[in-house]
């Protein structure tokens, strides 16, 4: 049974599925393998764990008939259907209410283009990135537990590493021949030990970690769902009394998964170097320094951050064009 999702436009969904399936080509050209995420036949795909069974979704534009479908912008709404798993009413609510969350369908982004149209800076990255959603995970303890995975190691080691983790404790589902994985629910990881995850090459501090936080979550000491109803500070202080969980990891989980509008992990490195190049600056600047230049982004500091990083989605020639820009139209508002 196909189900349909208005959108509130403009909405990319090209944009938003490309930072979802393509992280940013490494130096040595190394494409990654999909983990969860997955485009196949003009769809978007992906298995969850919906009410503690997995579920196959997949996820389209409606503007064009399936077999002639590309990634399109600026689409009416979105086709979902459910490929294996349980179809029956309860589920088919479940997986629209997911999706709905997941692409950000009701979110009207107006007031942030309109809020950074002077910025020299993200008024141009505005002008690429138009429509573009922060895409949310299904789950906040996918987002969390990889935003643990991913502390202090580079892009492909994380990406190995989350890997092996998926494969070793995530459930599957199967569609035409092939595994689906979903990401390992809390029950799972919470009766591993630190030397099986190790094997994973998990370091062992992070292993401990993982293992805590799957615990609180399973036993509801935290309940992290629910921090989708408090305001934004509570969730982000509540996170942070955990073991392994800093004001960067808060501040992600809150960008990815929590839906939070004004995020701002200032001492994120990649936004640090970003931010650096586009605006001009002599050096690298300390989080203080990010966090002055963004007063003028409160309320939206989230999408200013996500539209920042996405510049690392775009080839050098692009990234080279948009700094001589910028740094020309900086040097003729200066002259006198």
């Amino acid at each position: 049974m196909l189900m349909r999702i208005p959108v509130c436009e403009p909405f990319d969904f090209e944009r938003t599925l490309r930072f979802i399936l393509s992280p940013p080509a490494l130096l040595n050209g190394r494409l990654f393998d999909p983990l969860l995420d997955h485009f196949e036949r003009g769809e978007y795909r992906r298995a969850a764990e919906v009410k503690g069974q997995p579920v196959l979704y997949a996820v389209a534009g409606e503007d064009e008939p399936r077999r002639q479908r590309k990634i399109e912008r600026n689409t009416r709404g979105l086709e979902v259907r459910i490929l294996a798993g349980p179809a029956d009413a309860a589920t088919r609510q479940a997986v629209t209410d997911l999706v709905r969350r997941q692409f950000s369908t009701d979110l009207d982004l107006t007031p942030f283009y309109c809020q950074v149209a002077t910025d020299p800076v993200l008024s141009r990255l505005v002008r690429n990135f138009r429509g573009m959603r922060i895409p949310q995970a299904p789950a906040v303890f996918e987002t969390l537990i990889s935003a643990i995975l991913e502390q202090q190691v580079n892009l492909s080691f994380a990406h190995q590493v989350k890997k092996a983790l998926i494969r070793a404790y995530g459930s599957s589902i199967e569609f035409e021949g092939r595994p689906y994985y979903t990401f390992p629910e809390p029950a799972s990881l919470a009766i591993t030990t630190p030397a099986e995850l190790r094997t994973l090459q998990v370091s062992g501090p992070k292993a401990r970690y993982i293992i805590e936080l799957s615990r609180a979550a399973l036993d509801g000491r935290l309940d992290l769902e629910a921090l989708r109803e408090i305001e934004p500070a509570q969730a982000h202080e509540r996170l942070q009394r955990e073991k392994g969980v800093g004001h960067w990891t808060a501040q992600y989980v809150g960008l990815r998964a929590l839906g939070h509008l004004d995020c701002l992990p200032a001492g994120d490195v990649g936004l640090q170097k970003v931010v650096r190049r586009l605006y001009g600056l002599r050096k690298q600047p300390t989080p203080a320094r990010v966090e002055r230049l963004a007063r003028p982004w409160a309320g939206w500091r989230s999408y200013a951050t996500f539209y920042l990083w996405l510049v690392y989605w775009e080839s050098n020639d692009w990234k080279d064009a948009l700094a001589a820009e910028i740094r020309h139209q900086r040097s003729r508002s200066t002259r006198p």
